[in-house]
């Protein structure tokens, strides 16, 4: 698969852990001279947050993406996985990257929306850790 200027997809849901993937992804894009497109996709019914998570990635993309060539800043509005599978296929995005937490006594691998976006791509997912909780004995 030819990557050449095709831009990567950063999904973000604003929770924990964002910050740190949005870092991580930052050196990911510089290093394969790939612009970025960043979306955070607001469930069914959220409309009036759309304000308030736009400002939020917003401040995110200005603090840590600076210095990478971010294309596109977009919320989206419906069942986040169908919703990044949708804007992988309209802009092409290779690949689609989200952050995958580690949640303490859980042996999932990957969570549901994770799961969905892997079985339903039509670009490779790069699914990143995301801070290691500590377990207890």
């Amino acid at each position: 698969m030819q990557v050449g200027n095709q831009p990567m997809l950063l999904c973000l849901d604003l929770e924990e852990g964002s910050e740190s993937l949005a870092g991580q992804t930052a050196g990911y894009s510089s290093r394969c001279n790939q612009p970025l497109h960043v979306l955070h996709v607001i469930p069914k019914g959220g409309v009036e947050q759309e304000k308030t998570a736009m400002e939020r990635l917003r401040r995110l993309v200005d603090k840590v993406l600076a210095s990478v060539n971010v294309e596109a800043v977009g919320i989206r509005h419906g069942v986040p996985e169908d919703s990044i599978v949708a804007y992988a296929k309209e802009h092409g995005t290779v690949p689609v990257i989200l952050g995958r937490r580690f949640r303490t006594r859980e042996r999932i691998y990957v969570g549901s929306t994770t799961s969905a976006v892997i079985s339903m791509s039509p670009a490779p997912v790069l699914v990143v850790p995301l801070g290691r909780k500590q377990r207890r004995p």
